[in-house]
């Protein structure tokens, strides 16, 4: 009998060590689930690049992400502003700066480019919060690295090459993201 106590107690130890060490990688799980909690669904989110890179002109580089259903499925390279304008006022008009931090409506109309900077296609941005900026979108830098004057954007977003430009389109036309997060200064 003390035997049969004794084994009954060796298993009910191992069963609650069993469910400690259960509840303890439930609560790790979750600490690192809440670390990588996307800003949404599927929309962009401009950032900073973690290593402050800039190009060959002294233009700061940021990172561009897509997510889809709540990661990630691709980071661009892009630049906003001029190397000049960064530290300029983002909430006013004609400053050239980077637009400023906040959250836009994506347009679900993609546009053909207005002028030889922005390229062949212009994807509108709207602020959903008061600011002076107007006119920003996202669209490829055809003046990236280029020593023209013209390096950078007025403000919008300037991707760094066409294969990006045309994986931005495709994304808007094929996912319908309603919304892009920048968070850049």
């Amino acid at each position: 009998m003390k035997k049969t106590i004794l084994a009954v107690s060796i298993l009910s130890l191992i069963g609650v060590c069993a469910y400690i060490n259960n509840v303890a990688s439930a609560e790790k799980n979750e600490e690192i689930t809440a670390q990588n909690i996307s800003p949404c669904e599927t929309c962009l989110q401009l950032i900073r690049d973690p290593q402050e890179r800039t190009n060959q002109l002294g233009n700061p580089l940021y990172l561009l992400e897509v997510y889809l259903d709540g990661q990630i499925i691709y980071t661009l390279e892009a630049v906003s502003g001029r190397a000049y304008s960064q530290q300029r006022n983002r909430n006013i008009a004609g400053t050239e700066a980077p637009l400023p931090d906040g959250e836009y409506r994506i347009s679900q109309r993609i546009q053909r480019g207005s002028m030889r900077e922005v390229g062949e296609t212009f994807i509108p941005v709207y602020p959903l919060f008061q600011t002076g900026r107007r006119d920003l979108g996202i669209h490829y830098d055809p003046s990236f690295n280029q020593n023209n004057g013209e390096d950078g954007t007025s403000g919008c977003i300037g991707l760094t090459n066409k294969a990006d430009r045309n994986l931005i389109n495709r994304f808007v036309q094929n996912y319908h993201p309603q919304e892009l997060i920048v968070k850049i200064e």
